[in-house]
């Protein structure tokens, strides 16, 4: 369930990364919000049974970006996408990754994606029954 979870969401752009945290933080998740890739891996590794969702954008200032952020928090998630802000990334340069694409400037979008993963993991541990009954 997406409400109460702990959202990390690593963005450096400030009005985005605020509109996030408000959008979040009224479905009634806990954000942790960084503006750095390193500040991300830090809360990472510090807290990765309490994170719950990482949402990331691919291209940060810095060593750190986004693929290695979604590698890092598959490591205590490995069943669980990451939701990666970003525009078109060319196959190319896309690492093997499970991961949702989000335009970077949709936060909307990221709250129905969320919404929808979580969602989605409720139906995957709901007993046959109850899937046969819906």
């Amino acid at each position: 369930m997406l409400a109460s979870a702990t959202v990390l969401v690593v963005e450096n752009d400030p009005i985005t990364r605020e509109l996030l945290e408000n959008i979040l933080r009224g479905a009634g998740c806990r954000v942790l919000a960084v503006p750095t890739g390193n500040a991300g891996l830090l809360l990472l590794c510090q807290q990765q049974a309490q994170i719950g969702w990482l949402v990331t954008k691919v291209r940060l200032p810095g060593l750190v970006d986004g693929w290695l952020l979604a590698d890092e928090y598959h490591r205590y998630n490995p069943d669980r996408p990451v939701v990666l802000l970003s525009e078109e990334i060319p196959k190319a340069e896309c690492p093997s990754v499970d991961a949702v694409f989000v335009p970077p400037h949709a936060p909307m979008r990221v709250l129905e994606t969320l919404k929808g993963l979580a969602l989605s993991e409720t139906v995957d541990d709901a007993p046959v029954e109850m899937l046969r009954a819906a």
